[in-house]
C-alpha cells in the first residue's frame, strides 16, 4: 500500500531514504534547509517538491504542509526540533530513522562517538517522534559490527543505505509493528562535535588517538600542528610500537606517531594550505626526522 509521505531531510544521510521512497510511495514533498544540500539537490532532480522553510514550526509552514494531507510524516538528519503541531499532522505517524540503536547514543553525532568510544557494534533505528529528543518508541532496529578501521564518513554511508531499507520496512508494515518503549536507564548521549575537540593529545592512548581521527574524518578533521603549521590528520590505526608522546618514532616507508600508549600510523594527511596527501607523500615531500615533534 503507498502511502502520502511528507520527508524531512537534508544532509546526504538522508539521500538514498529518498531515493527508495520516491520509487516505493507517493513522496509528496522534501522539507529541507534554505541552504544549500545533498538532499535538496537530490529532490530536484527528482521532480520532488521541496520547502525550505526558516522556521518549520511556524503557522504558514504547518498550513502549507497541512493542504497536503500527509499520511507520514519521516525525519531522517533534518536538523530541527518539530513541534507537537506538526508531528500530530500526518494521518498515520511521524517517524524518524536515527543512526544508532536506541537508547544509546541519542544526539547530533551518534555515529562520530560510536567510533570515538571504540563500540564493536551500532546500527540504526526506526522510531516514533513524540517531543523529547530521540525518546519514542522504537518500531525497528538493524545491528551491524564496527570493524575499527573505519571513518566517520564510510561509516555513515553504510549506516544510511541499510537505515534506508529499514525505514522502508517500517512504513510498509507499519500497522502490524508494535512499537517498543525506550529502556532509558540505558541510554548515553552523542552530543555534538566542538572545534576544541579536533586537537590532538598526543599523551592519550593509541587507541583513542586513532579512533578520534577516524571520527571525525571527512569532517571536520582533527590536527595537529608540525613545524609552527597545522596538520591535519584523515585516516590513521593504532600500532603496538612504543614511543615517546607526539615523537616521530619512524618516518621511512611509514610515519608512526608517539603516544602516552602505543603509536599511531597517520595514513593520510592534509598539511595547512596543501592538498590531502598519502603519508608517503608526505615524507617524501617534508623529509620528516625520526625525534622530531608534533603537538
Amino acid at each position: 500500500m503507498q502511502h502520502n509521505i511528507i520527508f524531512f531531510g537534508t544532509s546526504g544521510f538522508a539521500c538514498p531514504s529518498i531515493e527508495l521512497f520516491s520509487k516505493h510511495h507517493n513522496l509528496i514533498a522534501l522539507v529541507t534547509s534554505p541552504n544549500p544540500s545533498p538532499a535538496k539537490e537530490l529532490a530536484h532532480k527528482s521532480g520532488i517538491k521541496v520547502f525550505e522553510p526558516l522556521n518549520p514550526n511556524s503557522r504558514d509552514f504547518l498550513k502549507a504542509i497541512k493542504k497536503l494531507n500527509p499520511d507520514i510524516l519521516c525525519l531522517v538528519a533534518y536538523g530541527h526540533i518539530l513541534s507537537s503541531e506538526i508531528l500530530n499532522l500526518p494521518n498515520l505517524a511521524s517517524i524518524n530513522l536515527h543512526p544508532s540503536l536506541l537508547p544509546k547514543y541519542r544526539g547530533a553525532a551518534p555515529i562520530q562517538w560510536a567510533i570515538i568510544n571504540g563500540e564493536k557494534y551500532t546500527g540504526v533505528t526506526t522510531l516514533l517522534i513524540d517531543p523529547k529528543i530521540d525518546h519514542g518508541d522504537i518500531l525497528l532496529q538493524k545491528r551491524i559490527e564496527i570493524k575499527g578501521s573505519e571513518t566517520f564518513g564510510e561509516l555513515e554511508k553504510i549506516l544510511s543505505k541499510i537505515g534506508a531499507s529499514l525505514l522502508l520496512e517500517t512504513i510498509d508494515n507499519f500497522e502490524e509493528l508494535k512499537p517498543v518503549p525506550q529502556l532509558n536507564e540505558e541510554t548515553t548521549y552523542a552530543p555534538k562535535i566542538t572545534k576544541e575537540m579536533r586537537k590532538i593529545d598526543w599523551h592519550r592512548s593509541a587507541t583513542e588517538i586513532a579512533n578520534l581521527i577516524n571520527a571525525f574524518s571527512p569532517k571536520p578533521l582533527t590536527y595537529t600542528i608540525f613545524r609552527n603549521r597545522q596538520l591535519e590528520i584523515l585516516l590513521a590505526s593504532k600500532s603496538a610500537t612504543q614511543g615517546d608522546a607526539g615523537k616521530i618514532i619512524k618516518a621511512r616507508g611509514t610515519l608512526l606517531l608517539g603516544t602516552n600508549e602505543g603509536c599511531v600510523e597517520l595514513k593520510i594527511l592534509k598539511p595547512e594550505a596543501k592538498r590531502e596527501q598519502s603519508a608517503i607523500d608526505f615524507i617524501n615531500g617534508y623529509r620528516p626526522k625520526v625525534g622530531e615533534t608534533m603537538g
